[in-house]
């Protein structure tokens, strides 16, 4: 019951309508590739001149060999048209193979426009089922169209007007013989184009069904080789034979689909040539009984064969283009919708003058914020205010919302209910370049790119770098002297996919040069979200006794999980059921006995129960 609804379900329309989309695609093709859109219009004529030559020239030739009285004549005749033919010949193949790299180019600008696309828009867009939807739909036309993208229905558009015009051309010389020859061909040429119409649906019912037999398949065959995370479990536990007999129940599934669509491409194979062969014999016959009768010439005969012959191609290229029209409206619609409509919240153009050389305050006003997938609040009616240049900590449970509130301050998430301001003003007043350069930020993720470690401390590129304060932020980080090691020093590469002589650095190490990333770029705004986490009791030691050092001249924000290293900072906020549950400095919660005493006293029990079995 359920696949027979599914196949009911009407199709999806298109946003945007067929000529929208067919501007919006010449006006891409134009401004990437001229030469390809001019050579898009010139194959037309040069298309047309040669079919006509290709229909006129065997007629051509046998009338003279009729009426020539010699040699010569028929030689110069004949030369005239070859030589005439082959120049358009070479025309139209430089046009195409134009054309043809306008495909493979359109394919990697799409591409490129795309992934720049996702990486411009707002980040809080990526938790938006909506927005990844549209971004799904836009990669699959690059990976289901012929070219991989959406230029193709475009350049195929031009195929169908040649035929279109070929068929009106051929269309009249068929009519000289007869005109129900012609109504004949477009006749059968409908029928087989409903057999394959029909195949294509039948087969449509079953992509869900594939696709997701093909991500069970890709996700086991990642897993088994390609994956190495996975690797311990499945030889420790032995799970290999799990994933074999689940491989062979998908593959048979696989098989079976195949087997599926095969058998409907047979039938739909078998209908077609039964009448092509009926449509076409049909019109063979009228013609040899009209030069049987002598009705025709021979060159006449010739003609109208040609024609014929090539009839149900050019109707076959109308009906097929026409018969794709929606899915060219849809994917290309689907590019539009994505690439084009603007969905971002904040400033891209204007805003408020960017404060500069000094510490800012931070305030949330009853800020409220969920997760699209998420069943709760993670906060909820949150108001506090950090002070220019004041030391705040965040402390509590995993999950608790600590790193989600430091994304909400940088304009990375963007709250529900409620406001963030920086220096009095909501992040909406910034432009987002400047919102953004107000913070510097230690992760938990990070990123790290196929580059020099110079580079990737500083971000940007090499002859933009500050080399004193770059090695300033390193010595601070407490790395500088593992780097001057090197044989390459700041210039060593970071991937070894990109340069096999790449370091390598230890988790300790690379929370140091991640913490130099923060310092280079000096931001009124500081915040280290478990800074200390891959750091051994020493490095981490050393790092709380630099922390004035690290933080100076900034309002500085540190998340732990160990409540001991929140000491140093001026306030400490212990978030608890999406709210800040207590507030203050470490001796004041202490006293209180509340939540975060509670807690302290249980990781301080932990250690010492540690160092004793230790000792």
């Amino acid at each position: 019951m359920a696949k027979d609804k599914k196949q009911k379900e009407p199709r999806r329309k298109p946003k945007y309508g067929m000529w929208t989309c067919i501007k919006w695609l010449a006006s891409k093709l134009w401004e990437w590739d001229r030469a390809a859109a001019i050579c898009c219009i010139a194959a037309v004529p040069l298309a047309l001149v040669l079919y006509g030559l290709g229909l006129y020239v065997p007629t051509a030739t046998l009338n003279v060999l009729e009426t020539a009285d010699g040699f010569p004549t028929v030689a110069l005749t004949v030369t005239t048209l070859l030589v005439t033919q082959l120049f358009f010949r070479l025309l139209k193949t430089a046009a195409d193979d134009l054309r043809g790299l306008a495909y493979h180019d359109g394919a990697m600008r799409f591409y490129y426009a795309i992934t720049k696309k996702g990486a411009s828009d707002d980040f809080y867009l990526d938790l938006d089922k909506e927005y990844l939807t549209r971004r799904r739909r836009a990669f699959d036309v690059l990976r289901n169209t012929a070219d991989g993208s959406p230029t193709h229905y475009l350049l195929d558009g031009v195929n169908a007007l040649v035929n279109v015009l070929c068929f009106v051309m051929f269309g009249s010389v068929i009519s000289l013989l007869h005109p129900a020859i012609l109504l004949l061909l477009v006749a059968g040429s409908l029928v087989t184009h409903f057999l394959q119409k029909r195949q294509q649906n039948r087969n449509h019912a079953k992509v869900d069904e594939q696709t997701a037999v093909n991500k069970k398949i890709m996700y086991l065959a990642w897993n088994l080789s390609a994956y190495s995370a996975p690797g311990k479990d499945i030889r420790l536990y032995g799970m290999t034979p799990f994933f074999e007999s689940r491989g062979k129940k998908l593959i048979k599934e696989h098989i079976r689909l195949l087997k599926y669509r095969q058998n409907n491409q047979s039938v739909v194979t078998v209908g077609t040539h039964l009448v092509t062969a009926l449509r076409d014999g049909v019109a063979y016959a009228v013609l040899i009984y009209a030069a049987v009768e002598g009705r025709v010439t021979p060159g006449e005969f010739v003609l109208y064969f040609s024609a014929i012959s090539q009839m149900s191609g050019f109707i076959g290229g109308i009906i097929g283009y026409f018969g794709s029209f929606h899915e060219m409206k849809l994917k290309t619609s689907d590019c539009i919708e994505y690439l084009e409509e603007d969905h971002n919240r904040l400033r891209r153009e204007g805003g408020i003058p960017k404060p500069e050389g000094r510490p800012l305050s931070v305030e949330f006003r009853n800020v409220t914020f969920k997760y699209p997938q998420g069943d709760k609040n993670v906060l909820e009616n949150v108001s506090f205010k950090m002070e220019a240049g004041e030391k705040i900590s965040l402390v509590g449970l995993n999950g608790a919302g600590k790193t989600t509130l430091t994304w909400l301050m940088c304009g990375l998430l963007l709250p529900d209910e409620g406001e963030v301001l920086i220096d009095g003003h909501s992040v909406y007043e910034y432009n987002r370049e400047d919102l953004y350069s107000l913070f510097s930020l230690l992760p938990q993720r990070y990123t790290i790119l196929p580059t020099s470690i110079a580079e990737n401390v500083a971000m940007t590129d090499r002859k933009e770098i500050d080399d004193a304060r770059l090695w300033s932020a390193l010595e601070t980080a407490g790395i500088g002297d593992r780097i001057r090691r090197l044989p390459q020093g700041v210039e060593t590469g970071m991937s070894k996919e990109f340069d096999a002589q790449a370091v390598n650095l230890s988790g300790g190490e690379m929370q140091k040069l991640l913490l130099a990333r923060a310092l280079y770029h000096r931001a009124p705004i500081m915040i280290l979200d478990e800074p200390t986490a891959a750091l051994d009791p020493i490095a981490e030691h050393e790092m709380y006794l630099k922390y004035n050092e690290i933080s100076e001249n900034t309002t500085s924000v540190f998340i732990s999980h160990r409540l001991a290293s929140a000491r140093f900072c001026d306030r400490i906020y212990l978030l608890d059921g999406a709210k800040f549950a207590e507030c203050g400095t470490h001796e004041e919660l202490m006293a209180k006995g509340g939540k975060y005493k509670e807690l302290f006293d249980i990781q301080s029990k932990y250690y010492k129960e540690g160092a004793k079995n230790d000792n």
